[in-house]
């Protein structure tokens, strides 16, 4: 997807497809390490019909909690519809799309690093986090 900035806080992100309607982010968490993010919260505002892709080589996992209007999740097992109050699981590596309906949609969306990745790091040593 493209980003581009509006302020301090809000961001437009326009979807990979033709003529994609453009929706609003907020980034309300972010960690990395080195060159890579690890995890995320971010707030998103779709309008009607918005589409953005998931992206399955970016090594995430990732929970969309939606907060109002209904989106639908495409991948290949299907479409998914997912209302208000609820969530959806996309596992590491899943290629597909999420739509808004033809109400906008507003969502939470939580990233994290698979699995697979995050069982590679090295442990994290306590004593370096106490005072």
């Amino acid at each position: 997807m493209i980003i581009s900035t509006l302020d301090a806080t809000v961001r437009a992100a326009t979807g990979t497809t033709a003529g994609a309607a453009t929706a609003e982010w907020q980034c309300l968490v972010r960690r990395g390490m080195l060159h890579s993010e690890c995890e995320a919260v971010e707030h998103w505002a779709l309008p009607p019909r918005a589409t953005l892709e998931l992206t399955p080589g970016h090594g995430v996992e990732e929970a969309l909690l939606v907060l109002g209007g209904e989106l639908v999740v495409s991948t290949a097992a299907g479409d998914r519809p997912v209302r208000a109050g609820q969530i959806a699981l996309v596992p590491h590596g899943t290629a597909g799309r999420i739509r808004a309906g033809d109400q906008p949609v507003r969502l939470v969306t939580v990233r994290t690093l698979a699995g697979a990745v995050s069982d590679r790091l090295p442990p994290r040593i306590p004593e370096l986090l106490t005072p």
